[in-house]
């Protein structure tokens, strides 16, 4: 994958996005990028955890702390 039309930059606080979105819709995904990453598990779940900036740590499980 080459850097090409990639921006580096902090999040925005008008919460922009910085990615060449055409260029990302135009992707298609190929069986090989399956393999890149494992199956998550029943345990990945249990042991997840929701973090929300301004927010505490959820344990995956529990219902957000607000509506979204």
């Amino acid at each position: 994958m080459t850097e090409n039309n990639v921006v580096f930059s902090p999040t925005s606080a008008h919460r922009e996005i910085h990615s060449d979105l055409e260029r990302v819709d135009a992707h298609e995904i190929q069986p090989e990028e399956y393999e890149e990453i494992p199956e998550l598990t029943e345990e990945d779940f249990a042991n997840g955890v929701i973090r929300r900036p301004g927010l505490p740590d959820q344990p995956f499980g529990v219902k957000p702390l607000h509506g979204s």
